[in-house]
């Protein structure tokens, strides 16, 4: 069998054919009575749908938002700049301090940037992090 004839059979496929006899009695049957509640209620899934999606947005704002309301709930505690007594950790407390001012000047000139507020919690919890290390360290 060459290409052509292997065309030419399945053009001959092409055809539309009947069924013998009407499948839905046997497609109904085999639907659960479950499903077929559905089939009477055709909004319930889209429903469920909608819900999903309004829940997941509302849960990425209150997520993007949780970052600033961090940083403005623990700007007051580090208020007080942290000077180490270690002399090795005295450079990390100085770019600590001027990567905070760098992104409080960046926040004034865009304000709804939660980027940057996610940047500066960040940079103050390695800055706990480190103090705390310093803390425990003898």
């Amino acid at each position: 069998m060459n290409e052509f004839e292997w065309l030419r059979q399945t053009r001959g496929l092409r055809r539309d054919q009947r069924p013998p006899h009407d499948l839905w009695p046997g497609i109904a049957a085999a639907l659960p009575a479950r499903g077929n509640a559905n089939l009477a209620r055709p909004w319930l899934p889209m429903l469920a749908t909608a819900a999903v999606v309004m829940l997941s947005v509302v849960l990425g704002i209150t997520a993007l938002r949780a970052p600033s309301s961090l940083v403005r709930a623990n700007e007051q505690a580090s208020s007080a700049r942290w000077k180490p007594d270690d002399p090795r950790l005295a450079g990390a407390a100085i770019e600590f301090q001027a990567a905070d001012s760098e992104i409080r000047l960046a926040l004034e000139q865009a304000p709804d940037a939660g980027f940057l507020e996610r940047i500066r919690a960040r940079t103050q919890a390695q800055q706990w992090r480190l103090e705390r290390y310093a803390r425990r360290a003898p």
